[in-house]
C-alpha cells in the first residue's frame, strides 16, 4: 500500500460502506483521486466530512474527490437511532437548514406524529 492509500483509505471505505458505486482510487505523482457515484447528497457530504477529518482544510493538495450523486430529488435517507428526535435529525443531518416540521411533512406516509418516530425507520430528508 502507498502512503496516500494508507492516508485516505478510510474515505474510500466509507464511500463503499454507504453504498457508493463505481468507486475508483487512482494515484499518480503524489496525488490520489477518488471517484464514484454516491446514492444521495447526504452520502457525498459524509464522504467529504471523512476527508476533512484527515486534512481539515484540504490544504495538502494530495486528494481530489470526484463524486457524483445518483438521486437529486432528495438530500438523503436517515435510519432512526435510539434517542433520535426529528429536531435532532434536522439539526445534525441538515445542520439546521431544515426544521423538524419539514422532515415530518416529507415523511407523512410513515409518520403520524412528529414525536413518535421509531428506531430503524428510514426517513427521507428533503433537499434544502
Amino acid at each position: 500500500m502507498s502512503r496516500l492509500t494508507d492516508k485516505y483509505g478510510d474515505v474510500y471505505i466509507l464511500a463503499q460502506n454507504l453504498g457508493s458505486r463505481n468507486l475508483l482510487a487512482q494515484e499518480e505523482s503524489g496525488h490520489i483521486t477518488i471517484s464514484g457515484t454516491c446514492p444521495t447528497r447526504y452520502v457525498a457530504d459524509q464522504v467529504w466530512s471523512k476527508a476533512k477529518e484527515i486534512d481539515p482544510a484540504l490544504s495538502h493538495g494530495d486528494l481530489t474527490l470526484d463524486l457524483t450523486v445518483e438521486r437529486e430529488d432528495i438530500y438523503g435517507e436517515y435510519e432512526v437511532r435510539p434517542g433520535d428526535t426529528l429536531s435532532d435529525i434536522a439539526k445534525n443531518i441538515t445542520r439546521g437548514k431544515l426544521s423538524y416540521q419539514q422532515i415530518f411533512e416529507a415523511n407523512r406516509t410513515i409518520l403520524k406524529d412528529p414525536d413518535e418516530i421509531q428506531i430503524g425507520q428510514r426517513l427521507t430528508i428533503p433537499n434544502f
